[in-house]
């Protein structure tokens, strides 16, 4: 094969007959794939897979009793899927011009092995302690540089070798757990290395590989252990099929249960991942509302006729000019804006994916490590703007590099854009603050904070989402933001890991609180078919079931929840919405009387049961509740509404007339106020007046097709007021022909 993509559906083919256990079918295909190769040693492990599997054959067809037959089909299996992904890398090598493969053939020069690198990081720190204690002054930031610049380079050498490896022998995963417990390789260093790892594990996957990160999971250093965590995570969404062929990783993944605090890391990691979907409001409501606000405001300042210079020192102390007033009052929207957006940010919610994605083009973010290396205030990049002197006296940027609410290539980006400033503009950053220095606490809070394992997992997930969204060759790569479900719940790898009812409550409830009805719904019922009983829960049910159209689910279950908390208005203003929704007016009544016993004046109860009662035809009793709205609430523009058409429909013209009159003298009349007062002039005889206004409402509607249908859903109606289905006929031509006739 000589196609990338014809490799790649071969491929996907063969792991799809492996995943129903197809063996037969895919050591077939399997065959074709090994001819393209010239690796002798993959032609001798696919024949020891066919012969193996031929004998197993042969004794199941003689019935031969063999007790290890099952533990053979498994380890042909799992082997199968081996070669497979082994034939991939091998055959994509070859043609593939794709960063991966490209990184993969340069890395073949490199001859260092695992073990050569860590002898390198591990002199790392003492090299620099060194150079402090040996030199001064320029001489000393000049070595000290060179230092960084070669650790870098080795850092990049480094995370490009372990990405691209090939499926790992036994020695390689033993040089790399070596690796992670040597005590002298810097913890930012180990973190690259698993993220090196994770990503060579989501680009083909290797089991040692995923062994490694079990292994790195129980690191004591928090931020190897929580990168390790979410590379397992990725790997059982993304392979959840592929793992069921591993037992010894599944036997791994089981005892993580045993771990302390496991249960709550994985569950940050759960709400963190779905909140990964509101990434894209976050940055639509930047992009769109925001800052368009923004511009325009910053438009009007520049317009204002406030004059500081006129304004004496006693006005500029103790007084508001009103103007100030003024545009505070016309910027409320943008203030509104502002504060919801604060809130998406102290939620967890990623809100400067929109900002930041545009500083991501600096040479910087070339090497892929450098979209996943921990932000490192003695990294080169940061050193080079704010050198070290400066981040221990300047409190502002001593809060911008530590702060919990930017992510780590966000805040490399942040270094990278002041780097391009011109000095001048620069000098603010290097003034900072008046008072800063009485702030430590404030920094210290922010450092601990930035320590905690749901802070770290919430930044490396923001850095590798900008990667699958932003890297100038992402579409080479799989977006898992976008073939990934991050529900556990679906998985069947993770869903008993997160069995705990407190676990699976918290994850509903944010999927609620985010208005996702159906996957919160799911467990909603999952909670109750295992016994919880909570009015709330049954409240909640029964809201997502009233959300998703399914209004005798949700009755039920507003039901369930009367019954543990009755006489709640909340429930029962839902129960009487879910029967007249169901077009059960006569069902839903009881239960408006109900709620009207609790709050006699509630204005929009009032309304409700009134349309209620119109719809049981009792009209007299609907009356009642419209014109009780229009007493307590004279500019009721519904209540008027309400009273017009129950006039309509009891042949009370005069006052439909009076009512539809006051509403078309209102701002801007209703497309159904025009329809409906040309009703009344209709049934009056008053047939000119009708089509003016029904020529009205076609304005209004903006389509006279869409008004006529319409006029015809009101057909029945108006049969019973004497209007012939031939004259709604002549008058749905009259209204296309418009004005001119």
């Amino acid at each position: 094969m000589n196609n990338a993509n014809q490799i790649q559906t071969h491929y996907q083919s063969i792991a799809a007959l492996l995943a129903n256990h197809r063996l037969k079918q895919a050591l077939d295909e399997l065959g074709s794939f090994v001819k393209e190769v010239p690796e002798w040693d993959l032609h001798s492990q696919f024949d020891e897979l066919q012969t193996a599997y031929r004998y197993m054959l042969q004794y199941f067809r003689r019935n031969v009793s063999d007790p290890q037959r099952e533990r053979l089909h498994a380890d042909l299996l799992r082997k199968t899927y081996a070669l497979n992904e082994r034939l991939l890398m091998v055959q994509m090598e070859l043609i593939s011009s794709e960063l991966f493969y490209a990184t993969l053939r340069e890395q073949k020069q490199d001859a260092r092995s695992l073990a050569d690198y860590r002898l390198v990081f591990e002199t790392f720190a003492e090299d620099m302690a060194m150079t402090r204690l040996l030199h001064q002054g320029e001489q000393l930031t000049a070595e000290l540089d060179k230092l960084r610049t070669s650790h870098e380079s080795a850092q990049n050498s480094l995370f490009n070798k372990v990405w691209t490896s090939p499926a790992w022998g036994a020695g390689m995963l033993e040089e790399a757990r070596t690796f992670l417990a040597s005590v002298l390789v810097p913890s930012n260093d180990l973190a690259l290395f698993v993220s090196a790892v994770t990503m060579g594990l989501l680009q083909v996957f290797d089991a040692r590989k995923l062994h490694c990160l079990f292994d790195a999971c129980e690191h004591t250093d928090i931020q190897v252990a929580q990168r390790a965590l979410t590379g397992i995570v990725l790997a059982c969404l993304a392979y959840e099929k592929r793992l069921t062929a591993e037992p010894e990783l599944l036997a791994r993944l089981q005892l993580l249960q045993e771990k302390p605090d496991f249960t709550r890391r994985l569950l940050e990691m759960q709400i963190q991942l779905l909140r990964i979907r509101e990434t894209k409001k976050a940055d639509r409501k930047m992009r769109d509302e925001i800052i368009p606000e923004v511009l325009k405001n910053s438009r009007n300042i520049n317009r204002s006729k406030i004059n500081f210079i006129e304004l004496d020192e006693e006005t500029l102390l103790d007084d508001k000019n009103p103007e100030w007033k003024k545009w505070e009052e016309e910027n409320a929207g943008l203030t509104s804006k502002m504060q919801e957006l604060g809130n998406m940010q102290m939620e967890g919610i990623d809100v400067y994916m929109s900002t930041f994605s545009q500083l991501k083009s600096f040479p910087f973010f070339r090497n892929v490590c450098n979209w996943f290396y921990p932000f490192d205030p003695q990294h080169s990049v940061v050193v080079r703007v704010f050198p070290e002197e400066e981040q221990q006296k300047n409190f502002m940027v001593r809060g911008i590099l530590a702060s919990p609410f930017f992510c780590n290539s966000d805040k490399y980006s942040f270094c990278l854009t002041v780097n391009n400033i011109p000095a001048k503009q620069r000098e603010m950053f290097a003034s900072g603050f008046p008072g800063q220095n009485e702030l430590p606490q404030e920094a210290e809070a922010w450092k601990q904070e930035n320590a905690s394992a749901e802070v770290i997992n919430r930044q490396y997930l923001q850095d590798l989402y900008r990667f699958f969204k932003v890297h100038p060759r992402r579409h080479e790569f799989t977006d898992i933001f976008e073939t990934l479900s991050f529900n556990f719940r679906d998985n069947r790898l993770l869903r008993p890991l997160l069995s705990d009812a407190d676990a699976r409550r918290k994850v509903a409830e944010y999927l609620f609180h985010k208005e996702y009805y159906d996957e919160s719904l799911r467990l909603f019922d999952e909670l109750v078919a295992d016994g919880a009983v909570d009015a709330e829960l049954f409240q909640k049910v029964g809201f997502c079931h009233q959300k998703t159209k399914d209004y005798p689910k949700a009755i039920e279950a507003y039901l369930q929840a009367d019954v543990l908390k009755p006489d709640v208005l909340w429930t029962i203003r839902h129960l009487a919405q879910c029967f007249r929704l169901s077009k059960e007016p006569e069902a839903a009544h009881p239960y408006y009387l109900k709620a009207l016993e609790m709050q006699p004046d509630n204005l929009a109860l009032l309304l409700q049961t009134g349309e209620c009662e119109v719809e049981m035809e009792r009209y007299e009793d609907a009356f009642a509740r419209f014109f009780k709205v229009e007493y307590l609430d004279g500019s009721s523009l519904r209540a008027r509404r309400c009273i017009a058409w129950c006039s309509f429909i009891t042949g009370k013209y005069d006052q439909a007339e009076k009512y539809y009159n006051q509403l078309l003298q209102a701002d801007k009349p209703d497309v159904q106020d025009y329809l409906n007062a040309g009703h009344t002039a209709w049934v009056q005889g008053n047939t000119e007046r009708a089509v003016s206004l029904y020529l009205k409402g076609c304005r209004a509607k903006g389509d006279t097709e869409s008004f006529i249908d319409l006029l015809f859903k009101d057909r029945e109606e108006l049969e019973r007021q004497h209007v012939s289905p031939d004259d709604l006929t002549l008058m749905a031509d009259v209204l296309r022909y418009g004005e001119g006739e």
